[in-house]
């Protein structure tokens, strides 16, 4: 199943690299990622194939714990089930 990370954080230089070090630790590379600055915040999307949702829900907890992410959510990615995991802005 196709996991989604919805990720909001602050828009800095090490925003970016410090999102795709959590996926690099677990040797996964994403399917399709995108990011968007929106005012003062920067929304970024990751999507990743045949990911166990319990390794997911682990993903999703270190990058909300990432010193520059207001909040990290997983969810599948068509939207069949509820939210899987959420770190909501601090």
């Amino acid at each position: 199943m196709r996991r989604r990370f919805r990720i909001t954080a602050c828009p800095d230089p090490q925003t970016l690299p410090r999102i795709i070090g959590v996926f690099a630790q677990r040797s996964l590379v994403p399917a399709m990622m995108s990011a968007q600055r929106h005012g003062d915040m920067l929304h970024i999307e990751a999507h990743l194939d045949d990911l166990d949702p319990a390794i997911a829900d682990i993903i999703a907890a270190k990058l909300g714990e990432a010193v520059l992410v207001a909040s990290a959510i997983c969810d599948p990615a068509d939207g069949a089930d509820a939210l899987r995991t959420a770190r909501m802005a601090r």
